[in-house]
């Protein structure tokens, strides 16, 4: 658990008493990077990014630190957040969740554009006396950069933190982190802003938090990207304004310098003070296959301390899977049905849609214990309005399947099982009434081309079918089969599924751009025509489990 980076004394200050329970990373597995913490009384929730999957901001509730329920979204209306036809990975970026006088305070980022065409920051603060809202009206607090948060000093005063973003040629595009006081009463931003700290020579500032302790500031940024290089670094001043000294052994948290680690892309913290001598972390990271992380970033959970000379120091300078508990009394909760039978008036809060709410074309009711989906003229490959409905992929070994009923009469009228990561990389096991082999099933993928590509095709008959999709943690095989067959028929060989990762979008297929969220599973429809049928599935089934090599 100790890292030979510490002093003997600093070993021996860290001493934790013996514990039968731990706490097993990650705490939230499956796209639930960019995690922010805070405590009412004997209760924490958790916020995470959500980029451009809707609806926004999903959030966590916890009263031990080991097990986390999802309990709802901040951003259910579309006027707190316009992500129509934003770019894939754009949309709500890095959030900030505080608990003070009373309310809990949201601050987020709208993310534009991509890597190719620049982007827009534009940061906005919510308030709420529960979690779960009502949110108050949102206010515009600036467009400086991204990942803001927010900070109550103990004078009663509030700051705004956020990356302090440069276009202009010559300067770094992350050229530190910016400050400014925030006034709740005008619900405004006032005075000057002002660079605090350009960070340490690890380069690009980014995810600021700031924590007062004994009448110090403290400053907590991620650095190093949000690849390989990730990492998280600290600095101290006795004025909010500065001069910041940094941490004499930054970065605090990094898995940069251990490559067979099987944790890595470790970044982006905030923390809570227990009150009793331990210090909590979350932060992101992922758990890759082959420099592939499927299951995206992920949010991890770290134990760490204050030491004699006032700095905080990490149980483990590198992320690791087990840690001891807090102490805390467990409280597990139900967790949510790995099945789906559509019989609940509304969809389960695992079900997520793409950009926008999309309640007009998911009916629960006129079919009950059905789920009826209304076709688009938006296929995958669109940022417009795609039927598709789908839920995080949170185990590297995976079965999902479904039974539907769905009959075209006409090309171009398509509806089915898809495991996707963007508009431009994708899985789509499909029926279809195919111009060659009339009512037929196929499987076709996305890359980088203009269209699909047709992976395999087989003719089925008409009536209800079951879909199927198996995934080892390296490879997807899809299945298929009447509803009143007793075996699985496989269709095409098996398929990549570590295309569906951030490292390949960044990295494999060209041209780069954001890479961000992690791999979902579920269900689409498609039709050019208003008067095309629709789909209708009876149930939905996900079951998960992990590779017994990460423990």
């Amino acid at each position: 658990m100790e890292d030979a980076y510490a002093s003997e004394s600093q070993k021996r200050e860290r001493v934790m008493k013996p514990s039968w329970k731990r706490v097993k990373n990650p705490i939230i597995p499956g796209f639930a990077p960019d995690p922010a913490i805070c405590r009412r009384g004997d209760e924490f929730f958790i916020v995470t990014s959500s980029f451009q999957w809707w609806p926004a901001l999903p959030i966590y509730r916890s009263r031990d630190l080991r097990n986390w329920e999802l309990i709802g979204y901040a951003i259910t209306d579309p006027s707190y957040a316009n992500l129509s036809r934003i770019g894939d990975s754009a949309g709500i970026w890095a959030p900030s969740l505080t608990y003070h006088d009373g309310l809990f305070w949201l601050v987020y980022c709208i993310a534009s554009g991509s890597r190719q065409h620049g982007y827009e920051c534009m940061n906005f603060l919510i308030t709420a006396k529960e979690p779960t809202g009502p949110w108050s009206e949102s206010v515009h607090l600036n467009s400086s950069g991204n990942d803001p948060s927010l900070f109550h000093d103990d004078d009663g005063r509030k700051y705004v933190l956020c990356t302090d973003f440069r276009i202009s040629p010559g300067i770094p595009a992350h050229a530190g982190v910016l400050l400014q006081e925030y006034s709740h009463k005008e619900r405004r931003l006032i005075g000057s802003a002002k660079n605090i700290w350009t960070g340490t020579e690890l380069g690009i500032p980014e995810g600021a938090k700031m924590f007062k302790r004994r009448g110090i500031y403290y400053l907590m940024i991620a650095e190093g990207g949000t690849g390989y290089g990730h990492a998280v670094t600290m600095a101290r001043s006795r004025s909010i304004w500065g001069p910041y000294e940094p941490h004499p052994e930054n970065p605090i948290l990094t898995a940069r310098d251990d490559p067979k680690n099987p944790i890595q892309r470790a970044g982006h913290a905030d923390m809570l003070d227990l009150g009793n001598g331990r210090v909590v972390l979350v932060y992101l990271a992922s758990r890759p296959i082959n420099r592939r992380s499927m299951l995206g970033r992920e949010t991890f959970l770290a134990s760490a301390r204050w030491c004699e000379d006032g700095w905080l120091r990490l149980d483990s300078r590198k992320p690791i899977f087990e840690l001891p508990d807090f102490g805390l009394p467990e409280s597990s909760f139900e967790e949510p049905p790995f099945r789906d039978d559509f019989d609940a008036p509304n969809l389960q809060l695992e079900w997520n849609t793409l950009r926008q709410p999309m309640d007009d074309l998911f009916d629960l009711k006129s079919r009950p214990s059905w789920l009826v989906l209304t076709p688009t003229a938006s296929f995958l490959s669109s940022i417009e309005r795609p039927c598709l409905i789908a839920r995080r992929v949170r185990h590297h070994i995976f079965t999902a399947k479904t039974l539907m009923e769905f009959e075209p009469n006409a090309p171009e009228q398509f509806a089915g099982l898809v495991c996707y990561y963007d508009t431009r990389r994708w899985y789509f096991l499909l029926r279809l009434l195919d111009v060659r082999l009339g009512n037929a099933i196929a499987l076709w993928t996305k890359g980088a081309s203009v269209k699909p590509k047709e992976l395999a095709i087989e003719p089925v008959k008409r009536g209800p079918l079951l879909l199927r999709v198996d995934c080892d943690g390296h490879h997807l095989q899809f299945y298929y089969a009447p509803s009143n067959a007793q075996e699985w028929r496989q269709i095409g060989e098996p398929q990549d599924a570590l295309i569906l990762s951030d490292e390949y979008v960044e990295e494999v297929d060209k041209p780069p751009t954001f890479g961000f969220t992690g791999a979902f599973v579920g269900l689409h429809c498609y039709a050019r025509e208003k008067s095309a049928p629709k789909a209708a599935f009876d149930w939905f089934e996900y079951q998960g489990e992990e590779m017994e090599f990460w423990r």
